[in-house]
């Protein structure tokens, strides 16, 4: 974490290195992601892990509390509104 000194490479739990991810970032993304981490003396690896893993925890509260499934089905509102044609189905009378 920030203020971190000496080897900032060591897993934080057993775990923590078992799994390898891929992410795409621009590359305006990553400078920034270079220069936070530079700042706060961690590689630019353990920052990404870092903001990963206070957006899960995050995640995970608004799960408890009931507010993902809000924002899921806000999310499905906007789009069924910004793409109607996907979603409005006639009925054949046959």
């Amino acid at each position: 974490m920030a203020g971190q000194k000496g080897n900032t490479n060591k897993p934080i739990d057993g775990e923590a290195r078992n799994i390898n991810i891929t992410i795409r970032l621009s590359k305006n993304e990553l400078k920034e992601i270079e220069r936070i981490a530079k700042e706060l003396d961690i590689p630019p690896t353990r920052l990404i892990r870092n903001l990963a893993l206070t957006s899960l925890k995050d995640a995970k509260f608004l799960s408890k509390l009931g507010v993902l499934k809000g924002i899921k089905k806000l999310k499905d509102f906007e789009e069924r509104f910004r793409n109607p044609e996907k979603y409005n189905k006639t009925l054949e009378i046959t």
